[in-house]
């Protein structure tokens, strides 16, 4: 049964093998009280690279035991992403978490040519899965943080990121919605032909395991009675679980409209690399950073 809570999420860890973390430049107090509560619902390992003094410093001040997690000392910010992705590459750990290093810096280290965390060929993107308190389930979208103007391969690809996260929490056969302003096919509007590209994919079975439709308008992608009212007839039924965005401003005000407007509960992970990676805010609460890592466990997980 598919989950639709991220509470959920923690229940389903403890049917999946526990997973280390490696954070980058994980020194300050958010992410600390975060990886802690990790700890404590036993399906973390935390390895930390930072600078031992100031984590050490703020353990302190938040009454966390440093010897819970396993500490590289390292006192520069960029060398202490490298060591991070290093100790991934060397199998030292299964997911990778941005501590207080910054976005730029964290993705310099990721998409180094020799050394980084990039699978060769694969499309870099960002999924999200947001509790929506007005939402009947989970919603799972892309892209709201890197492509910023994604081509249909690209959106190919994200397709089939959304598609393997909403199984991987449960949902057989996910209802996926290609968005767009409408749901006409205009051949003068290349994000209508990409939607309705992708939409005939999935007919044919050449995108598998899901119902796809698009391009839709995100009433129609999300309510039965707009579906209904408008005379229209989807697949997606109204009742998407998936949506995948033309443009990188659509996802990225989507995003912060529903942290800012509806107090959504937001999971975030990168796919596109050899690990799940948590790339999350350094202004993002310490319960949105811990459902983020579980989500980064889960979607590492083969089971």
């Amino acid at each position: 049964m598919p989950i639709k809570k991220l509470d959920d999420i923690f229940e389903l860890l403890k049917t999946k093998p526990k997973r280390r973390i490696i954070v980058a430049w994980g020194q300050d107090d958010t992410t600390l009280m975060a990886v802690k509560q990790a700890i404590d619902l036993n399906f973390a390992e935390i390895t930390i690279v930072g600078d031992r003094n100031v984590i050490e410093e703020v353990c302190a001040k938040h009454d966390i035991d440093p010897s819970i997690f396993e500490i590289f000392h390292e006192t520069d910010e960029m060398r202490a992403g490298k060591k991070a992705v290093a100790l991934i590459n060397e199998g030292r750990g299964d997911v990778l978490m941005k501590g207080l290093i910054s976005t730029d810096k964290m993705l310099k280290c990721i998409l180094d040519k020799e050394d980084g965390l990039m699978i060769p060929g694969a499309i870099l993107t960002h999924v999200s899965v947001a509790e929506i308190p007005n939402y009947r389930k989970l919603l799972i979208f892309t892209d709201a943080a890197f492509i910023p103007r994604p081509d249909i391969t690209q959106k190919i690809a994200m397709t089939n990121y959304v598609i393997e996260t909403a199984r991987k929490i449960g949902v057989e056969r996910p209802k996926v919605a290609i968005i767009s302003f409408s749901e006409k096919a205009n051949p003068k509007i290349k994000e209508a032909v990409d939607g309705l590209i992708i939409s005939k994919m999935g007919e044919q079975n050449l995108i598998k395991n899901a119902d796809i439709d698009g391009p839709l308008s995100i009433d129609l992608a999300i309510d039965p009675d707009s579906l209904k009212t408008k005379g229209v007839k989807s697949c997606v039924q109204g009742d998407a679980d998936c949506l995948v965005f033309p443009f990188l401003e659509v996802g990225n005000v989507f995003f912060k409209s529903l942290t800012n407007f509806a107090n959504a509960t937001i999971a975030t992970y990168i796919v596109g690399t050899k690990s799940p990676v948590v790339i999350s805010s350094r202004v993002d609460t310490e319960k949105c950073k811990l459902y983020s890592m579980a989500f980064n466990c889960l979607m590492c997980s083969s089971e």
